[in-house]
């Protein structure tokens, strides 16, 4: 079902919101960067007949982390009805003031001990059009009436600030516009496996599956698609290997057969993944995403590999750049590294020498006039979440204006992104933005990844036992 994206500039009158390639290597000097933000909002669809009302609702797993969904509704229900519309994974206790949410998405407490953490607990907000506001009334008591209305859920001490809602509604937007471009026929997109991956990046970060994302009116759903072009992605080399593990243990997407693992490409006498950096980076990431061993050596090669700008370079001769630098650094923290360790402090210390006025980071700091872009900030600002640093932060604020902010103002009304200003809408800036705005850095889980014939042999037997897992 398709949502309407409404686009408005800063500083006119705020809409209220109802209660209730990665590599550009000869980039083209960009044009000057306004620092407006396109907030969105939601309307009603349903062919427009006022019949079927449009809600998001937008939950915080922790300080950094989120996950959002639309929900459709026909009359007026309540905060835990909403939550339920929405297809996470939600543990509800009985209690003697009535219903509890005590768990979303596996975090929390189970429903026999509902409070199990005094100092966590999950609070519910509403968003007022400018901020998060606390419910006076408990979610089984609420009611949502209305299109438009955005909940809102975070896990955490009491008074735990929430993101605003006009990052995650933007995070829901760009997978919105990302489904729109899905191949109807083939169920994959652009013209290769490498759009797929990307996209499967998007939706992992928003804890949704590829058997899922699957056209309206089309034949193929994603996973059908990566299943016979997966072997060879991962086998074309480390980067592929570590991409395809990441995305996929983000989006519990199932191992197609003869697909590789990073650790197939883990060469004994370089002591790393690859001689690259950037391919060796990838193979750590991967490695981490799958709960592989990560070879020790292959961390040293990688701190070994760091130029002395504090950047990394993606292949010998390029120059260090914020793409490869932001993927080595969540690498490295991956692998255990603390945020403490110099090359850490060292490759922050680069990635602000990337940061322009617009607030966003060009791909190479020595080339600041061909600007920054979407790509380039949203890798940035994953690897500033997975260093604990706070992207909206006094220490990485220029002039006012912050890399989320950048970000956002590079949406269009439909809720694509563009890679940078007045380009049109790209479908890898578009996906690339998504796990930066919901707070997800690299791996965003990790997990073994079961194999496609095992899982679909394992649903079958599900099927005919009656379980439900």
């Amino acid at each position: 079902m398709k949502r309407t994206i409404l686009a408005l500039a800063m500083g006119v009158t705020p809409i209220v919101l109802t209660v209730g390639a990665l590599w550009t290597l000869t980039p083209t000097p960009a044009a000057a960067m306004s620092a407006e933000v396109r907030p969105a909002t939601i309307t009603a669809h349903g062919e427009h007949t006022g019949t079927v009302n449009t809600a998001a609702v937008v939950v915080q797993l922790d300080d950094q982390r989120s996950v959002v969904r639309w929900i459709d509704f026909t009359s007026p229900i309540s905060g835990i009805a909403a939550l339920d519309l929405s297809g996470l994974d939600v543990t509800v206790g009985e209690t003697s003031f009535g219903q509890a949410v005590c768990a979303i998405e596996s975090v929390g407490c189970p429903a026999d001990n509902c409070f199990c953490n005094a100092d966590l607990f999950w609070s519910y907000n509403f968003w007022d059009g400018e901020a998060w506001q606390g419910y006076p009334v408990g979610a089984s008591t609420s009611e949502i009436s209305t299109t438009g209305a955005i909940e809102g859920w975070r896990w955490g001490v009491f008074g735990s600030a929430q993101t605003p809602a006009e990052q995650t509604i933007a995070a829901a937007g760009a997978l919105e516009w990302l489904r729109s471009q899905q191949n109807a026929m083939t169920g994959g997109f652009g013209d290769s496996a490498g759009g797929a991956i990307e996209v499967l990046f998007a939706l992992g970060a928003n804890h949704e599956r590829p058997e899922n994302w699957k056209p309206v009116d089309g034949l193929r759903a994603l996973d059908a698609y990566l299943l016979p072009r997966a072997r060879e992605f991962s086998r074309s080399n480390v980067a592929a290997a570590g991409k395809l593990a990441v995305a996929a243990a983000a989006a519990d997407a199932c191992r197609p057969a003869r697909t590789v693992k990073p650790s197939s490409f883990y060469n004994e006498t370089l002591g790393a993944y690859s001689a690259d950096a950037g391919f060796n980076a990838w193979g750590i990431l991967g490695a981490a995403a799958l709960g592989e061993e990560i070879a020790a050596a292959a961390v040293t090669t990688l701190i070994d590999q760091q130029d002395a700008s504090g950047g990394w370079e993606w292949q010998a001769g390029f120059g260090a750049d914020t793409n490869t630098t932001a993927i080595a650094i969540q690498a490295l923290i991956a692998a255990g590294q603390p945020v403490s360790a110099t090359a850490i402090v060292d490759a922050l210390a680069f990635l602000k020498t990337a940061q322009v006025a617009s607030g966003g980071f060009v791909y190479d700091p020595r080339t600041p006039d061909y600007g920054a872009d979407a790509n380039s900030t949203a890798y940035v600002i994953q690897a500033l979440l997975a260093a604990g640093e706070d992207p909206t932060g006094a220490a990485w604020t220029v002039g006012g204006l912050t890399p989320i902010r950048f970000l956002l103002g590079l949406q269009l009304a439909d809720g694509s992104f563009e890679w940078q200003p007045n380009t049109g809408s790209n479908l890898m800036a578009t996906a690339q933005a998504v796990p930066a705005l919901l707070g997800q850095p690299y791996p965003v889980t990790v997990r073994d990844l079961e194999f496609c014939a095992d899982r679909t042999l394992r649903r079958v037997r599900e099927v005919a036992t009656g379980a439900t897992n």
